[in-house]
């Protein structure tokens, strides 16, 4: 799942290229995303909000959360 979420992270910084205010966001989450274990170190209003940075929708955070998990 942790893949996903990166391939979905690569996407966005492709899209957000001229975007400099999200492409800055979405560069941090790359960061945070390279750790495989970045979602068992956060708390799960952190993770609920990078996910909706990625653009998950609101009626699948939680299923992927616990994935990721």
């Amino acid at each position: 799942m942790i893949d996903k979420i990166r391939q979905i992270n690569a996407a966005l910084i492709k899209q957000y290229k001229d975007n400099q205010e999200e492409l800055k966001k979405q560069n941090l989450i790359k960061k945070i995303l390279e750790d495989k274990y970045c979602f068992l170190k956060m708390d799960i209003d952190t993770a609920f909000s990078l996910l909706k940075d990625l653009n998950i929708p609101d009626e699948y955070l939680k299923d992927i959360y616990l994935k990721l998990i």
